[in-house]
């Protein structure tokens, strides 16, 4: 069923889906070469099914027309899943700047905002020539992987806009990736991750939201191997505020689910019918010093060949 939106309900849920959708819409068709007519946009096919489940008043649409300037979290979304960055996508993320909106007509946006971008790609530049940052000579620009920039630019103090948090987050996660399992380390940094998905609705990359998780998970286990699973995901749950604890991704039930993905991607060659985080070590063991056959020498050499990024204790 259409709804016609008007301007009391546009806090409602109906209307914000609906003008997410146009933007993106528009968006994409910009990408795609489509001139920025207004009125030829507004009248596309693709502008229309966007509003599908509810109807936007035309007056109110013009108004939304253009798309975002910063990176929202469906816009970051699209280059978390990048490979390589360029240069100028770069430059342009890490003052919180859409890169494709940067090059859109200039007299759309507050210049200000522009030359910041353009300072922080001078300084990139430098850093790349200066061999401070790796990167790829492809033609007129270079290629750098994301986590290697994040993490420079954060050191360089570069990422001092609020708009850069999920760039801020991703260095984070870089960093920490190769520190040594702590239970109350790991929940810090899990709880810091959260609060800036919740703040800057861009971290939501599944991959990089899962090895925080997974990080949480395995030092619980490590710091108590009679935890099982369900437990563990109740720790983690009860960790964070209850505002996170209603963001997609940071559920109950999503956080049991990633978990259980966890185990099935842990399955020991040798003990098949066994699931890491609900193993527990029996009295026998706990006595046993032949450290071979200890529960942690059983599932330290799975966890190190699937999970590479993570430190693991002897």
């Amino acid at each position: 069923m259409t709804h016609n939106i008007a301007y009391p309900d546009t806090d409602s849920d109906a209307y914000k889906q609906a003008e997410k959708q146009v933007r993106q819409a528009i968006r994409l068709l910009l990408k795609e070469g489509h001139p920025f007519n207004e009125g030829k946009l507004l009248r596309r096919q693709e502008v229309a099914y966007a509003m599908r489940d509810c109807t936007i008043p035309p007056d109110l649409l013009e108004v939304i027309v253009f798309p975002y300037m910063d990176i929202r979290d469906w816009i970051w979304d699209e280059y978390a899943q990048k490979r390589l960055w360029t240069l100028d996508e770069a430059a342009a993320l890490s003052v919180g700047i859409d890169p494709f909106c940067y090059s859109l007509e200039p007299g759309q946006y507050y210049p200000g905002w522009r030359m910041e971008r353009d300072r922080a790609y001078d300084r990139t530049l430098e850093a790349i020539r200066l061999r401070e940052l790796e990167s790829i000579r492809e033609g007129d620009t270079y290629l750098i992987r994301p986590e290697s920039f994040c993490v420079w630019a954060n050191e360089a103090n570069i990422l001092t806009s609020e708009l850069a948090q999920p760039l801020r987050g991703l260095a984070d996660a870089v960093v920490t990736e190769h520190t040594v399992l702590s239970p109350e380390v790991v929940q810090e940094q899990w709880q810091r991750y959260v609060k800036q998905r919740e703040f800057a609705e861009a971290l939501s990359h599944a991959e990089v939201r899962k090895r925080a998780l997974y990080r949480f998970a395995i030092a619980l286990k490590l710091s108590n191997s009679a935890l099982t699973r369900e437990a563990i995901a109740k720790h983690i749950f009860a960790s964070m505020d209850e505002s996170c604890q209603q963001l997609k991704g940071f559920k109950y039930n999503t956080i049991r689910k990633d978990l259980s993905d966890l185990d099935a991607m842990l399955e020991h060659p040798q003990h098949v019918n066994q699931e890491f985080l609900n193993s527990v070590l029996s009295s026998q063991e706990i006595e046993n010093t032949d450290s071979t056959h200890r529960w942690w020498g059983l599932w330290r050499q799975v966890i190190a060949r699937k999970l590479p990024w993570i430190t693991l204790p002897e």
